[in-house]
């Protein structure tokens, strides 16, 4: 999927906040395998939108985006060069294609996702403890 316009259409997001799941293991999954096939059925059959199953993911938690540090054009290494800090979460390095053929150059994006410390020897994910929440922004 090369064309940006694209994105919007190919990536569905659902978010439910504040649902209280059920805690047994084998619960939770059934119900979140239910949620997926319903999810296909309903794209399917109410709006003609085919999904494959494989391509529905229903899961609890956070999560968090990344892209590899390839070059978006020639799909080489990317050199990430001269990180600087931005005013607000997250810093920029330049970033240009290691290729000698190609010419794409740009700024790697970088942004806080998580907060990893503890008062004791053992490190803790600040998200997974509870102690920060993330916030979501579209692109």
């Amino acid at each position: 999927m090369n064309d940006a316009n694209q994105t919007a259409a190919y990536r569905l997001t659902i978010t439910v906040d504040g649902a209280d799941l059920p805690i047994d293991e084998d619960g939770r999954h059934a119900l979140l395998e239910d949620l997926r096939t319903a999810i296909r059925n309903r794209l399917g059959e109410r709006h003609g939108v085919e999904t494959d199953q494989d391509d529905i993911t229903v899961a609890t938690g956070y999560r968090y985006a990344q892209v590899p540090a390839d070059c978006p054009l020639c799909s080489e290494r990317l050199d990430l060069l001269s990180v600087h800090l931005d005013e607000e979460n997250g810093a920029y390095a330049h970033a240009s294609c290691s290729s000698e053929d190609c010419d794409w150059s740009g700024d790697a994006v970088y942004r806080i996702v998580d907060l990893e410390g503890s008062e004791t020897d053992a490190i803790e994910s600040s998200v997974l403890t509870g102690d920060i929440a993330p916030t979501y922004s579209s692109y």
